[in-house]
């Protein structure tokens, strides 16, 4: 009988205090840009192509989007994300 391999379950660390801040903000902004639009959660997900719910549990910080749902994220909005360097 063939062994049946899996990859190992990749174990992320846990945000700090000072970038679930930042990452609230980022959200927040983010959440009132698509509202100014005018979309709806649904539409956002549709425009990013992401599942139903998602853009919800992102935006109630159920979960955090990785770098390019990020990017696609602002993408859907026409906004751009730039960096600052911190103090």
């Amino acid at each position: 009988m063939d062994e049946i391999r899996t990859r190992p379950r990749q174990h992320s660390r846990l945000p700090s205090a000072a970038e679930q801040e930042h990452y609230a903000d980022l959200i927040a902004r983010l959440r009132l840009a698509r509202q100014a639009r005018g979309y709806s959660q649904a539409s956002l997900e549709h425009r990013i192509g992401v599942s139903e719910g998602l853009v919800a549990k992102w935006e109630t910080k159920a979960r955090l989007p990785g770098a390019f749902f990020l990017m696609c994220w602002c993408s859907a909005l026409n906004v751009r994300l730039t960096l600052e360097e911190g103090n």
